[in-house]
């Protein structure tokens, strides 16, 4: 909920608080300078803090979720921002053009899951799997297929052991798939219902 549109609105508020409440105290009520400033800036503080509340409030009642609710999805959402990070890295160390393709479109999945739970975190109960369990297994994965893709030393246990991780990815490649589907599946139900509304509507 760290989002750009709340930034401004905090610092928007919390400079109108300052220069109204400092004008007020230095013209309307003739009170010394820093008396002023002091003011200014607790009172900058206050439209700041509450602002941020009502924006908080209207953000959780529009998402349907509680404070408490909203808490441990910010704590999940993140601890799998930093498994991305990870992720990404893998990315830029295998040597290989089809592994490089491979982990790019497990970061793609990941990333898309993680940004649309960002701005609806209702969802997040739509995709327990994917931050619970298949995040965590791509990123591990990922991360020992690289370590064995760049060794000097290729014999036919390291050979094999790169082939076995590369097929789990590509299994793993299809649960993020899954789980996007999940994350989408309320919107993808409206729109087909507001699909055949139109349709209705137009016959």
């Amino acid at each position: 909920m760290k989002s750009i549109p709340l930034t401004f609105l905090k610092i928007f508020l919390g400079i109108n608080g300052f220069f109204i409440t400092f004008l007020v105290m230095i013209f309307g009520f003739d009170q010394p300078f820093l008396l002023g400033v002091a003011g200014g800036a607790a009172a900058g503080y206050l439209s700041s803090a509450l602002g941020k509340w009502v924006y908080t409030r209207r953000f959780l009642k529009r998402n349907g979720i509680t404070i408490q609710d909203y808490r441990y999805i910010e704590k999940n959402l993140k601890e799998a921002k930093t498994k991305i990070k990870r992720l990404q890295k893998t990315q830029f160390q295998v040597r290989s053009l089809g592994a490089f393709k491979q982990i790019l479109e497990l970061n793609r999945l990941s990333r898309r899951i993680y940004t649309i739970v960002r701005k609806e975190p209702k969802k997040f109960y739509h995709s327990e799997q994917f931050f619970f369990y298949h995040l965590d297994s791509v990123v591990e994965l990922s991360e020992k297929y690289t370590y064995l893709a760049t060794q000097p030393i290729k014999n036919d246990q390291v050979f094999q052991s790169i082939k076995d991780a590369k097929r789990t990815l590509h299994s793993l490649e299809e649960s993020l798939q899954e789980d996007l589907m999940n994350v989408l599946s309320n919107d993808i139900q409206t729109l087909d219902f507001e699909l055949d509304v139109a349709r209705k509507n137009k016959k």
